[in-house]
């Protein structure tokens, strides 16, 4: 029975809890919102507390940590079969994000507590929070697909509607931007489906199991899904996770979606939204079509570079802060991609490898909690100013000193400061990458810079330096403010001192992955 299960629950009570809250009036609805967040990290928190208590063995993708399968669609239509399972799984590359999901949802609901018609924006995060649960669950391509998809609706819908009203091009931002964000992600889904739908029919069409891809054709059982087919459906999958990172030339819809969208939805994104695309990246195209990952991976190392020095050095000439924080996000995923490309190569010690794929694990988590804890300052900022603009500021400190405090802590953490999360991804990353992309990773590393110039900038233009009076009536954060700020900040300071928590929960699984490729001439 799947409802014995704690992965079930973890995908469906926030469904439920979008439901519950639909029903009860706005004054509860909040409260009720709030509980199935909380429970839903919970859980996801005891799984990890459960399996760290017997070994810390959090498994593999063939050696989950926690799973259920079962039968869901099966069917035939002539000569051809057409079979889904439900099955979930977590290890230790999918439960950080399954975590790190839940934690951000949690604040998100407390951080819009206030928001205009409350009950139908908490309720679609919660069913936002069940999309991205699912992509990071699934241990099926078609299931991991259809949960792909479900997360479009309720972030359309809440940029669309809670976005902000500032013109672009002729219309409402928040219109603008959710069709593009909406246009832009089905669009590379559509090639998605065209490159699962491609392996599972050229093998047989009798599952889409994950677990059997990577136990059966690739160790050379079945020969006929050659370089060539790996090359064709790596191209075709790989362009969704390319435009949800978001990278280089397909990042234009981030600046924009979050520009408009509100704080709480911009958290969400930049934490959780972009990691499905690196998670897919490695999940997917890493360990199923390892010879494909292969052959692209010295563009993917050019790339990357891209991504890390254009997004860096367009933040320098912003004049919005959230559009700044989203194109520091587009450099930040970068530095995925880099660590991803090198554990890639056809070439290089596997110790370094296997060290640049766990550098941009590491990545994905540390920029998630980075990442919220600015757009939720901006939100602040925002909400107390009604502007974001950032030459209208100065010395607002002396009005703000909590936000201020919290504000340039995020700053630090995300220029790489030792100490703190930001820096142990970074410098795992860059060190471990140099001994395979030596060149790239040299040219990569001048990011660093570009990053403290324009955080150290922004900073210094809108908390310190003279104080404008025009602010004289702003108010510092309050307690329901600061809560999601001061719980992101200690996650950022636990990650960055104990690193060895989460590195050791992602160990295994990156390196059964990295075993995977090794069997098909990865040497």
């Amino acid at each position: 029975m799947i409802f014995t299960n704690d992965l079930t629950w973890i995908l469906f009570l926030p469904a439920i809890g979008a439901l519950a809250v639909m029903a009860t009036p706005a004054r509860v609805a909040r409260w009720v919102a709030l509980a199935f967040a909380a429970v839903v990290f919970v859980l996801s928190m005891a799984i990890f507390f459960r399996v760290a208590s017997n070994g810390y063995n959090f498994g593999d993708l063939n050696n989950p940590a926690d799973s259920i399968r079962t039968g869901w669609i099966s069917f035939k239509s002539g000569n051809v079969q057409f079979n889904i399972d439900y099955f979930l799984g977590v290890d230790g590359l999918s439960l950080p994000m399954v975590i790190l999901n839940a934690l951000l949802t949690l604040l998100a609901v407390i951080s819009g507590w206030e928001k205009m018609r409350v009950k139908e924006y908490l309720a679609l995060l919660l069913m936002l929070e069940t999309g991205v649960m699912g992509v990071f669950m699934s241990l099926d391509l078609l299931l991991f697909f259809l949960f792909w998809e479900v997360e479009l609706a309720p972030m359309f819908l809440l940029i669309g509607i809670w976005g902000y009203d500032t013109l672009k091009h002729g219309m409402p931002g928040r219109i603008y931007s959710a069709w593009k964000f909406l246009l832009y992600t089905f669009f590379g889904s559509i090639f998605m489906l065209a490159g699962i739908l491609l392996l599972y029919f050229k093998l047989g069409g009798n599952t889409a199991n994950m677990q059997y891809f990577s136990t059966h054709f690739l160790s050379g059982i079945s020969p006929i899904f050659g370089w060539s087919w790996q090359l064709l459906t790596f191209l075709l999958i790989f362009l969704a996770f390319a435009i949800k990172i978001p990278m280089f030339p397909f990042h234009t819809w981030l600046p924009d979606a979050h520009t408009d969208a509100p704080t709480e939805v911009s958290v969400i994104l930049a934490g959780v939204l972009l990691k499905m695309g690196a998670y897919g990246l490695i999940r997917i195209c890493f360990t199923l079509l390892p010879e494909g990952i292969r052959e692209f991976a010295p563009w993917l190392a050019v790339l990357a570079a891209v991504n890390i020095l254009y997004g860096a050095g367009i933040c320098l000439v912003q004049k919005d802060m959230k559009k700044l924080i989203a194109y520091s996000s587009v450099s930040h995923m970068g530095i995925v991609l880099l660590g991803v490309s090198a554990a890639a190569a056809g070439f290089g010690g596997m110790a370094f490898r296997q060290a640049a794929l766990t550098g941009a694990t590491v990545q994905m988590f540390s920029h998630g909690l980075i990442t919220g804890l600015l757009f939720f300052c901006v939100g602040v900022i925002s909400d107390h100013a009604h502007t974001r603009e950032i030459a209208v500021f100065g010395g607002i400190a002396k009005k703000m000193p909590l936000l201020a405090t919290l504000f340039t802590f995020a700053g630090l953490a995300s220029l790489g400061l030792p100490g703190l999360a930001g820096f142990v991804a970074e410098y795992i990353t860059f060190t471990s990458s140099y001994e395979v992309w030596a060149v790239v990773t040299i040219v990569s590393v001048f990011t660093m810079i570009l990053t403290a110039s324009y955080l150290l900038w922004m900073l210094k233009r809108v908390f310190y330096g003279p104080f404008n009076a025009q602010w004289s009536r702003l108010r510092d954060a309050n307690w329901r403010e600061a809560l999601p700020l001061v719980s992101l900040a200690v996650a950022i300071v636990f990650v960055g001192i104990f690193p060895n928590f989460l590195i050791r929960l992602i160990t295994p699984a990156l390196s059964n992955i990295l075993h995977i490729v090794t069997t098909v001439g990865l040497h």
